[in-house]
């Protein structure tokens, strides 16, 4: 009998049903077309000014397009957190991702001045996801997954704290930053999304070309290593990446809470293991929630708006308390 470590790969990953993956894509899918029909089709343009009804549909569909992009970046990135991990609560706001992007671009917009752009905020916010990160992971991978999220829970803390001081230190900041720290999506133009559209262009593909190597980590180190693969350097490939991809996204909209930690949940359970098509899956999902939520949180008190950041939030909590709970009973089972 075949013992070969290309045979026991095959043990480890059960084929999944096509049909369920191609129904979550094409379900997700056809809400991120529904919402974007319905959107562009319902413009509001008022009656004595219908000179504006250009510019209001191009902010319209800027808005659209931000939130598409964001939705795909911290999906990719949620799952590919996940993975490098190994902790199904490895979500960008859980592990400091958010809280260092964001302490990141505030203190950069207060050394460079308060008429920065996303883009001048994104090396700082590239700095401040990478520490954050690094810091939680470093200290969290030799324990168990309680130990990660404690950890990153800290650092999530330590970050939102450096960035309160910031503010007070410059009030000039202070209304504009407050409403884009709980993630903000009105005013979002092309140019302020244009370096997360860029690093969704680019890193989406190149995950989706090192989908089996991602698929090795789910196997262990140990068949990972039989094959002739360098875990470490895929974990760290990993973390890069996904570390590229949500600093702009937050340095464009502010922190989005859960919306990776949901996209990979779904991707996970339809998908299993196999991230070809699991990245495919965050990527719609996380675009399609962040659609919707934002939808909701302009209908809820309409005309004034509701952050997205907090009806993610909020729509993600249960998740993570039926996450925590469900690796309790794991534990006491094992």
């Amino acid at each position: 009998r075949d013992r070969s470590p290309s045979r026991g790969l095959g043990d480890v990953y059960k084929r999944q049903p096509r049909t369920k993956t191609s129904a979550c894509l094409v379900l997700a899918t056809a809400a991120v077309a529904f919402v974007w029909w319905w959107r562009l089709r319902h413009v509001q343009v008022p009656a004595d000014t219908p000179w504006l009804e250009e510019e209001l549909h191009s902010v319209a569909f800027d808005r659209l397009l931000a939130t598409t992009v964001v939705g795909i970046a911290l999906g990719v990135g949620g799952l590919l957190l996940r993975t490098a991990t190994a902790n199904p609560l490895a979500d960008p706001s859980i592990t400091g991702v958010n809280s260092g992007a964001a302490l990141g671009a505030v203190a950069t917009a207060m050394f460079i001045g308060s008429e920065t752009s996303s883009v001048d905020q994104l090396p700082g916010a590239l700095l401040g996801a990478g520490i954050a990160v690094g810091v939680t992971v470093g200290v969290g991978k030799s324990g168990a997954i309680q130990r990660m999220v404690l950890v990153g829970v800290a650092v999530s803390a330590l970050c939102s704290a450096l960035t309160s001081i910031f503010l007070v230190v410059d009030e000039a900041q202070l209304a504009t930053v407050m409403s884009w720290l709980s993630g903000r999506l009105a005013g979002v133009r092309l140019s302020g999304i244009m370096p997360a559209l860029i690093a969704v262009l680019v890193v989406v593909p190149l995950t989706l070309v090192g989908a089996k190597t991602l698929d090795l980590l789910v196997a262990g180190d140990a068949v990972a290593g039989a094959v002739g693969a360098k875990p470490e350097r895929i974990r760290l490939a990993a973390i890069v990446a996904a570390v590229v991809l949500i600093a702009p996204a937050v340095a464009a909209t502010g922190p989005i809470g859960f919306l990776g930690l949901m996209a990979a949940a779904v991707a996970w359970r339809v998908c299993g293991p196999h991230h070809r098509m699991g990245l495919c899956v965050a990527g719609i999902v996380g675009a399609a929630v962040l659609l919707a939520a934002d939808s909701v949180g302009q209908a809820i008190w309409a005309p004034a708006e509701t952050p997205v950041g907090i009806v993610t939030s909020l729509a993600g909590m249960p998740l993570v308390l039926w996450s925590v709970h469900a690796l309790g009973r794991r534990k006491h089972a094992a």
